[in-house]
Parts: C-alpha cells; sequence; structure tokens
C-alpha cells in the first residue's frame, strides 16, 4: 500500500510545536561558573544525593537495576532514605552479581517494575535539587526510564564528581571510592544506597572546602 503524508493547513495536532514557526534560538549551556554557583546554592539548603545501579553501561542494551536516594537537611544531617531494587526484563550479569551483590534470586524476590520503582523514586524525590557522583551517567539513565515509562524527571541536577575536582585537585584520581576515604568516609560497595551515604560525605567535604576557598 503506498504511503501518503498528510498535510496540515493548521498546527498538526500531534505535535507540540508549530512547525511552521521560526526556528527557535538555542539556549547556550549554563558555564561552568554558573554550574558551580548553582551546585554551591543547592548544598547551602535541603537536597537529595541519589545513585543507580545499572545492568551495564549503555542506556540501548542495558537496565537500571537498582534506585536509591535520601534527603539532606541544611545541617548535613540524612533525614530520609529510600532504596528499591528493579525486577529487570533481562537477566542479571554474572560480573554484576559480583560488582555489586545483587543477585537474580534479590531480583526475582524483591524487586518491582521499573515504572513502579521509578515513580516512587521521583515520588520520594519531590521537587529537591539532586546531586549524583558522574551524574551524566545516572541523568542518562533517567532520562531513557523517563521515555520508556512516561514520567517526566525534571529535577535540577549536580555532579558531586565535577566538585571534587574542584576541591582536590591535587588527587590523582576523583572516583567514589578515592574521595570516601580522602574525607574518612565508609567505602562504597556499588550497592546504590551505601554509595549514596558515601557521596553525601564527599558532597559536604567538598562544600567546606569551597567555601574556604571562596572566603579567600
Amino acid at each position: 500500500m503506498p504511503y501518503f503524508r498528510r498535510r496540515y493547513s493548521t498546527p498538526n495536532p500531534y505535535l507540540d510545536h508549530d512547525p511552521f514557526a521560526p526556528p527557535r534560538p538555542l539556549q547556550a549551556a549554563p558555564s561552568r561558573a554558573s554550574r558551580h554557583r548553582l551546585a554551591m546554592q543547592a548544598l547551602g539548603g535541603p537536597f537529595a544525593v541519589a545513585d543507580l545501579e545499572t545492568t551495564g553501561l549503555s542506556t540501548a542494551s542495558c537496565e537500571i537495576l537498582e534506585f536509591a536516594a535520601v534527603h539532606v537537611g541544611p545541617d548535613g544531617a540524612i533525614e530520609r532514605e529510600f532504596s528499591q531494587v528493579v525486577r529487570t526484563r533481562g537477566t542479571v550479569p554474572p560480573f554484576i552479581t559480583r560488582l555489586t551483590g545483587i543477585t537474580q534470586a534479590e531480583v526475582d524476590g524483591r524487586g518491582v517494575p521499573v515504572a513502579e520503582a521509578f515513580s516512587a523514586f521521583l515520588a520520594f524525590l519531590a521537587d529537591a535539587p539532586v546531586f549524583f557522583h558522574n551524574a551524566s551517567f545516572d541523568c542518562r539513565f533517567l532520562q531513557a526510564a523517563a521515555e520508556h515509562t512516561g514520567l517526566p524527571f525534571a529535577n535540577a541536577t549536580h555532579c558531586t564528581l565535577q566538585l571534587a575536582r574542584q576541591a582536590w585537585p591535587e588527587l590523582p584520581s576523583h572516583k567514589l571510592q578515592v574521595l570516601a576515604r580522602h574525607v574518612g568516609a565508609a567505602d562504597p560497595t556499588h550497592r546504590a544506597l551505601a554509595d549514596v551515604r558515601s557521596t553525601v560525605a564527599v558532597a559536604l567535604a567538598a562544600r567546606r572546602k569551597l567555601a574556604g576557598l571562596q572566603d579567600f
């Protein structure tokens, strides 16, 4: 059957913009200084810290395996915690079990569908600004989950990896384990909630260090 493309004399109701309107100007990405300022402002008030465990590195072929987050008060104390294993569509790769300790039995027994886990994660976060360690990785998977489930992830996000690089440029590595040991926090374990707690300690230490540098 031949395919005919329908032309609309009025705006296409399936588009969220007018296709005949002039192109919208591109918005410039926030500068590094602007991102730093916004992150420091977020660390001054209530904020959240979150982490994901996944079955691999690619959003095209891998899945979110675990969500975790905490709310941190203005005094730096963790006020509430959230953790949820996901019942993935595929099986948990053996190397991921070795890395995280998350087994197929745990996924089958405690996991919930990703839409349910993602919805609970978003509800827990509410509108808090969220810090991740290496935020670009987590945000790629969260955007993929948003597209899959139809649930938008719109929280302001900040990266403790970037803050740590500014706070401690002398360190040979800014992996979470290295940073946790540097600030005297518990080692991360590749379980999402444990890694979140380590990230909180790094974020607060970076806030103190960078705030001190700004005083000079």
